[in-house]
């Protein structure tokens, strides 16, 4: 139960096999992941998207997510208005509470880190909880 690796292998079988979401969307709130959501694509997809079983046998379910992603203001001029718009894809958000490189210009009352962790906070809550 505090295995997060494990956590979220299950969670990808809940979502493809029981609640039909063929996708997953990772997206990480950090330039310095930017490879993280195609390596992700790699070690995932490569060993489960297999349609049929070690022997051979067709499988009556599906075997494997789609995982895409970029990071986080990359993606939220792209896909995320497709996922806004009401096509369910469960996301995968992934902050950090300090920045590697962090810029602080004179003059400016945020940081960049945290004017790009106040879009991290509210993405997920905009397509949790939508607007009227």
């Amino acid at each position: 139960e505090k295995n997060i690796p494990v956590l979220l292998g299950l969670l990808s079988i809940w979502n493809v096999s029981f609640l039909g979401y063929p996708a997953r969307a990772i997206l990480p709130y950090s330039q310095a992941l930017e490879k993280f959501a195609p390596h992700i694509q790699q070690v995932s997809m490569e060993s489960n998207g297999k349609g049929v079983s070690i022997d051979g046998v067709h499988l009556p379910y599906e075997a494997g997510e789609i995982d895409f992603g970029e990071p986080g203001t990359n993606g939220q001029h792209s896909f995320y208005q497709l996922i806004h718009q009401g096509r369910v894809i469960p996301c995968d958000f992934i902050g950090s509470a300090k920045s590697q490189q962090p810029i602080h210009l004179k003059g400016e009352v945020v940081s960049n880190h945290d004017e790009l962790m106040s879009n991290f906070f509210a993405q997920p809550d905009a397509l949790a909880f939508g607007k009227t």
